[in-house]
């Protein structure tokens, strides 16, 4: 049950219990809140008349000028003690533009909203006798900041993200339908300059607060531009890559909310191909206080990092099959039992020669160096002893002993640049070309050819992902599942792929199923899903 309120009190003590209302966060039985939750429980974070320490003032900012209501944030406890700050707003502009307002405001619903009429009541009580008499409605009167009803803006739904700043800019978005031509250019104008780190916030404390659909709106209607107008997101390029993670990550987040399908697989494909520091160890679940854009929702992540997986195995089976042919590493398929193979690999000097032996090993030389040593996408150690063994206790002589490895280049047009210097050493004049970068650097042109796309090949084309649609298995459309993922199995994969002067040249080998996206896209999916690839098809 709402707490009983005492009988009105004297004209002359009003003003000041206007500043000290409060309410307990008790409701009645049959209160209900759609779409999107009950509101606050907390007492702290319920309807009140400022809650004001005593000499206290708060700082006031407007953000509709004929508001009715004030909005109170107490900001986190400082050494001075709690800072509170109020914006005046239209209740009417807030319940239009947002159900949760909507909802928590309505007197029929929720106490709160009962005993915000209840403040007004006692307003137009003190308006009478202010003016001893006359009309209480007239025009002329004009409400003041003195008895404005205030609310206490729930804050259990604010996260530690969400500051002054993004607070003030998401009332104007409730307010915006109240305000005229002049104020809409304004906010809009200022709506377009924002960096995407403030509008990603934006949509994160409008999502809390179930208003999603007024800040897209405000969003399109202004025509926002991720805040880089004179550089347009809808192709890719080198300059895409030079934006830090965050504001990778933001963008994709805000390019989703609005619906910005080709801005959406511009960057998406810039992260597959830049990497992300959260990848480092693999995927991991995200901690409940996570921002939303750095672990995407609805199976994005899973597959962003999935895609970029494949493009690495890829190079790396690139890698594998120079190693192969020069006899570093076996082949992949086994030999049946009681079956003789001798294994005899041909020479892969091409010149013949009483020394094409002495060749081939200078060049696998050569090469398991450049891998290991110049672009470090191999490593060479020991399968002998357990990696995490250490000889010697002390801290300073484990380190010395085994110094930490270090890694390759994250940025893959940065890795496949590093593997095109490929030195073309010779073991002597008479063995000009007998190297592997006349054979690495066409296989190489053809993975670059899609990852440097401008079209963003790798990225999440938004028209064929469809989370809803389940697999012919029966899926409920979560990842892997989801139509368009590159991990699904209900699309055909390449199970042999030839690949010949950096370009694709046939797939001979296909499991069934459809396709998953348009024609250079799917050239795309099962280059780097293939099962085998020939890289050197002939």
């Amino acid at each position: 049950m709402d707490r009983e309120y005492p009988p009105l009190p004297s004209a002359g003590a009003i003003v000041a219990s206007l500043q000290h209302i409060s309410i307990s966060d008790s409701r009645d039985a049959e209160d209900s809140f759609s779409a999107s939750g009950p509101p606050p429980t907390s007492a702290a974070n319920g309807l009140n008349g400022g809650g004001l320490d005593a000499g206290s003032q708060p700082s006031i900012r407007v953000v509709d000028g004929s508001g009715d209501i004030f909005l109170e944030y107490e900001s986190p406890t400082k050494a001075n003690g709690p800072a509170f700050y109020r914006w005046r707003v239209s209740s009417e502009s807030l319940m239009e533009s947002s159900p949760y307002f909507g909802a928590l405001l309505d007197p029929n619903k929720f106490s709160e909203g009962r005993h915000l009429l209840r403040q007004r009541e006692l307003y137009s009580h003190e308006v009478g006798f202010w003016k001893r008499g006359e009309n209480t409605d007239s025009p002329k009167y004009t409400l003041t900041q003195e008895v404005l009803p205030t609310i206490r803006l729930p804050d259990n739904h604010l996260s530690s993200r969400s500051g002054l700043d993004t607070i003030e800019l998401f009332l104007k978005v409730l307010s915006y339908r109240s305000y005229n031509e002049e104020d809409m250019e304004n906010f809009d104008a200022e709506v377009k300059g924002q960096r995407p780190s403030s509008i990603a916030k934006l949509i994160e404390l409008a999502d809390a607060y179930n208003s999603l659909q007024a800040v897209r709106d405000t969003l399109q209607h202004c025509g926002y531009t991720l805040g880089k107008a004179k550089l347009p997101l809808t192709k890719f390029n080198s300059s895409v890559l030079k934006f830090n993670e965050e504001r990778i990550r933001q963008s994709i987040f805000i390019a989703n909310f609005v619906n910005e399908r080709t801005v959406l697989q511009t960057l998406t494909h810039a992260l597959i191909v830049s990497g992300s520091k959260f990848w480092a160890s693999g995927l991991e679940s995200p901690q409940p206080d996570t921002p939303i854009w750095q672990y995407f929702p609805d199976g994005l992540e899973e597959e962003l990092y999935y895609r970029r997986q494949c493009v690495l195995n890829a190079i790396t089976d690139l890698q594998a099959h120079f190693l192969r042919v020069f006899g570093a590493l076996e082949e992949p398929t086994v030999a049946k039992p009681n079956t003789f193979n001798p294994q005899i690999k041909p020479y892969q000097c091409r010149c013949g020669l009483g020394n094409s032996s002495a060749c081939d090993a200078f060049h696998l030389g050569q090469m398991t160096r450049f891998f290991a040593l110049r672009t470090k996408t191999i490593f060479l150690g020991s399968t002998l002893i357990d990696p995490d063994f250490i000889l010697d206790n002390d801290e300073n002589a484990a380190s010395e002993t085994q110094p930490e490895r270090s890694l390759p280049p994250s940025d893959i047009t940065v890795l496949i640049s590093s593997l095109k210097q490929c030195p073309d050493y010779q073991i002597d004049s008479n063995h000009i070309a007998c190297g592997i970068r006349r054979r690495l650097l066409p296989s190489l042109d053809c993975i670059e050819g899609f990852v440097g796309d401008e079209r963003g090949l790798l990225g999440v084309n938004m028209r064929h992902w469809c989370r809803g649609t389940a697999s012919p298995g029966g899926s409920n459309g979560q990842w892997p599942h989801i139509h368009g993922s590159w991990a699904n199995r209900a699309h055909r994969r390449a199970l042999v792929i030839d690949i010949r002067l950096s370009r694709i040249s046939g797939i001979p080998s296909m499991s069934r199923g459809t396709p998953a996206a348009e024609f250079r896209e799917e050239d795309a999916r099962l280059l780097f899903t293939a099962k085998k690839r020939n890289w050197e098809a002939s």
